[in-house]
């Protein structure tokens, strides 16, 4: 079993497929000037899951985690854990899945589970880096690592205010890179 985890503006599921829009953020400025730091981001998962795999319950773990100058410290995800969880997964978004077998499924083959996680209007403790760890059945998959840096004026995308022909608004796309 496998997963690999893109950070993107939006991604969604449709028809078993995984349709992702503003791929591969590295660099994210906050919608907000102060804590927390308000970011809309999704996380597009595809999992890959061998024959050996199927017809079993999998737990699938979500973690951000601050890369702070004295060390990680999780941020948590969710204020809530499943009933039995294991209390160190207190602050992970987890969920649990079954990969049903396809009869058409043969040694070797790999069947596919996309995920779309959105976060918007995740707040964020404070500026620096982060990554989001994604793990199945304890062992991690995959990671996507991120800096949030302090809100951007206007200018820093293009537009400035106050341009004549420009409508207050437009020319910058927004706080979210």
């Amino acid at each position: 079993m496998d997963a690999k985890v893109i950070l993107c503006d939006f991604a969604e599921v449709c028809g078993g497929k995984l349709f992702i829009s503003g791929a591969g953020l590295a660099m994210l400025a906050s919608g907000t000037p102060e804590p927390p730091y308000r970011v809309n981001v999704s996380l597009a998962i595809m999992g890959l899951i061998g024959l050996d795999d199927t017809d079993v319950q999998h737990k699938m773990t979500l973690e951000l985690v601050l890369m702070g100058t004295t060390g990680e410290t999780r941020i948590p995800l969710t204020d809530e854990l499943p009933e039995g969880s294991d209390p160190a997964d207190s602050g992970m978004f987890i969920a649990y899945f079954l990969a049903p077998r396809s009869p058409q499924m043969l040694p070797g083959d790999e069947w596919t589970m996309p995920m779309a996680i959105p976060m918007f209007g995740l707040g964020l403790p404070e500026l620096g880096a982060y990554y989001f760890s994604v793990r199945v059945d304890g062992r991690e998959m995959d990671r996507t690592s991120f800096r949030l840096m302090p809100m951007q004026p206007p200018e820093m995308f293009g537009g400035a205010p106050g341009v004549p022909g420009q409508a207050e608004g437009q020319g910058a796309p927004g706080p979210f890179l």
